[in-house]
């Protein structure tokens, strides 16, 4: 397997701690963000929605969006499990990562940070000051 990734990404950093969980080797190939390799034509091949993580199975098949790839990880390679087995569990397993992964993660990524400096000409103080919001809020209720 190879695992277009980010060091800095968490929705990557998700996928890297379910196939180490797991145990499973892949090849990394690192696509920098920062520097907009996402955005480039060759990465477009790899995955049209020019985000990580991406992650290539031996027979050329790609799978997108970090959720979607643990989901496929645990149903591929059940142990060990990522989500508990009683539903109730897997329910509130389901819950935290969405929260995460929907209502957190979209507001503080790369590309809506940049958005607020270019496009709407916030500065940097202004979007750390964002930034914390979101991320505090989101945090208190995970914690709740």
């Amino acid at each position: 397997m190879k695992l277009y990734t980010y060091f800095r990404s968490s929705a990557s950093f998700r996928v890297r701690i379910a196939l180490n969980l797991k145990g499973l080797a892949y090849d990394a190939v690192f696509v920098h963000l920062a520097k907009g390799e996402h955005r480039q034509p060759q990465y477009a091949k790899v995955n049209a929605q020019a985000l990580v993580p991406t992650l290539e199975l031996d027979d050329g098949t790609r799978l997108t969006q970090s959720l979607a790839i643990m989901e496929w990880l645990d149903e591929k390679h059940p142990t060990p499990a990522l989500l508990p087995k009683d539903p109730l569990g897997r329910a509130r397993v389901r819950a935290i990562s969405d929260l995460i992964a929907c209502e957190i993660h979209p507001l503080n990524n790369l590309r809506v940070l940049q958005h607020l400096k270019r496009a709407l000409g916030q500065t940097q103080e202004q979007i750390d000051t964002w930034y914390r919001y979101w991320i505090a809020d989101g945090l208190q209720k995970v914690e709740a």
